[in-house]
């Protein structure tokens, strides 16, 4: 089981609150329903296992015993959207790795981080509404391979940290990503975002993009200061701020 305390003990800022359970259906989903009772910024809920752990576009996230599962609450004092948010935690996230290990850790926009070309980690961050309809809170949710057996139709395309030469302890890089995403939402979202684009796995490549029922080939070009990709197509240049990217890698 998850030491909570081994956690708390190695956050630089108090006003993280860390709730350990051993299962969940997603912690995204217990984090909103907190929310919505008025828990405070910074409360953060950590799991064993996610029995219904969810990605973008209502896809599932494979949520196996030996993964971090992780998900804590903002409260953004100005508005902000959820995209922006998910660029910012993988910069982190990516930050969290490297600060334990010897690697290069790459991201796919928006919220897919990559080691060697596989999928390490992803992000899913959801605004909640209040019964007005107005935004107050985002629960930013991040799951990690490290350890575990993922499923065979994943094999090809996702990695655990492990076969990567890499033993993380969980508790390890729970607490360096609440401590990098604490550094990286205090610094001028810019900063952020010039990071971002170093470590963009999809600039200057063909990639297909999937927007609803419509998919075509582009060129990644730039990333702009909210998150937007831009493409290059066959008809001019578009900005996406909504969709995917596959690449061929």
């Amino acid at each position: 089981m998850l030491n909570r305390e081994q956690i708390v003990s190695q956050l630089n800022n108090a006003r993280f609150s860390v709730m350990v359970v051993e299962q969940t259906q997603s912690t995204n989903s217990d984090l909103k329903a907190l929310a919505l009772s008025g828990a405070p910024e910074g409360t953060t809920l950590i799991a064993e296992r996610q029995t219904g752990g969810r990605g973008r576009r209502g896809r599932t996230f494979c949520s196996p015993q030996g993964g971090l599962y992780l998900s804590t609450l903002l409260r953004p004092t100005a508005p902000i959207h959820p995209g922006l948010v998910t660029c910012l935690a993988a910069v982190a996230a990516a930050r969290a790795i490297e600060s334990l290990c010897d690697l290069w850790v790459e991201i796919k926009w928006v919220n897919d981080l990559y080691l060697n070309d596989r999928k390490v980690a992803g992000i899913l961050a959801e605004g909640v509404l209040d019964p007005g309809g107005a935004l107050t809170a985002v629960v930013l949710g991040i799951g990690i391979n490290l350890t575990g057996t993922l499923p065979e139709e994943l094999a090809t395309i996702a990695t655990t940290l492990e076969p990567e030469g890499v033993a993380l302890s969980r508790e390890d890089l729970a607490a360096a990503f609440l401590n990098e995403w604490e550094r990286v939402q205090t610094a001028p979202v810019e900063e952020g975002m010039s990071e971002y684009r170093k470590r963009s796995l999809i600039i200057e490549r063909e990639v297909t993009v999937v927007q609803g029922n419509d998919t075509y080939p582009a060129t990644a070009i730039g990333i702009t200061p909210e998150g937007h990709l831009r493409v290059r197509t066959a008809d001019g240049e578009r900005e996406l701020s909504s969709g995917e990217v596959s690449v061929r890698l």
